[in-house]
């Protein structure tokens, strides 16, 4: 658990094992599929950090829309629950579009962190426009709102463009997939005015690096970066606030 210096002042990182729990909602993963994400996680942890990552039993293969979110909803908050039972220092909602996220805050007392908000947050800080780089047409417009929806000055987004690639696809061959967020990105740069990239789907996950030397511009990987950040909230002993995502009330719930 995690044992903060009790003089903040002479460190900022202190000296911690975190425990964190990755919840993908996608049902129907295999464990070999699982344990491949999180070897891949775990190389840009800290060495104190240990990863376990699952996915939801039922429910939709992928999050491509609206209805995908919801139908995976109460499986995500199931998986949250057990979690924070089973002594997880912080939580991670796998998947760009943030599903369930105020929900899971409201119910535990332990950080859950949406990729999704996070890594537009930081796209914004570090350009003045950023493009969002997604997986189908169809969820161009739905991530236009999540910008919307996250509080972000929308004149900062330059652009969504996809890749024309399905989630469950984004990873089988992985050279196809990198060339056409290379081609996208560079659209997004030169005709749409980016200055930075987000990858809207943690398929996506471990090719920002790569882009981003081909592109010369920042390109933020959510599924590395929320790593990141849940280790820093727990270090700072930081997470979403009750007057914000208050412990729902007690009622009868069929």
């Amino acid at each position: 658990m995690y044992r903060a210096y009790k003089t903040f002042p002479e460190t900022l990182i202190g000296v911690f094992t975190l425990k964190l729990k990755i919840i993908i909602p996608n049902s129907g993963m295999s464990k070999e599929t699982l344990k491949e994400r999180e070897l891949m996680l775990k190389s840009v942890a800290a060495k104190e950090t240990e990863i376990s990552v699952d996915c939801i039993e039922h429910g939709p293969e992928s999050i491509e829309s609206n209805y995908d979110e919801i139908l995976a909803g109460k499986y995500i908050i199931d998986k949250v629950i057990n979690a924070e039972r089973e002594g997880y220092d912080a939580i991670i909602i796998y998947c760009g579009s943030d599903p369930a996220i105020a929900a899971a805050r409201e119910i535990v007392n332990i950080p859950v962190i949406g990729p999704g908000k996070i890594s537009m947050l930081i796209a914004n800080d570090l350009a003045y426009k950023f493009s969002i780089l997604t997986v189908l047409n169809q969820t161009i417009p739905h991530d236009e709102e999540l910008v919307r929806k996250q509080g972000i000055d929308v004149t900062r987004l330059a652009s969504v463009r996809s890749i024309n690639i399905p989630v469950s696809d984004v990873r089988n061959d992985m050279e196809k997939t990198f060339n056409a967020l290379l081609e996208e990105g560079k659209k997004a740069i030169e005709v749409d005015g980016a200055h930075a990239l987000v990858l809207a789907c943690l398929g996506m996950a471990g090719m920002g690096k790569r882009l981003q030397e081909a592109l010369k511009i920042p390109v933020i990987d959510p599924a590395f970066l929320a790593i990141k950040y849940a280790e820093l909230l727990v270090t700072l002993n930081l997470k979403q606030s009750k007057k914000s995502y208050p412990i729902p009330p007690e009622k009868i719930r069929i």
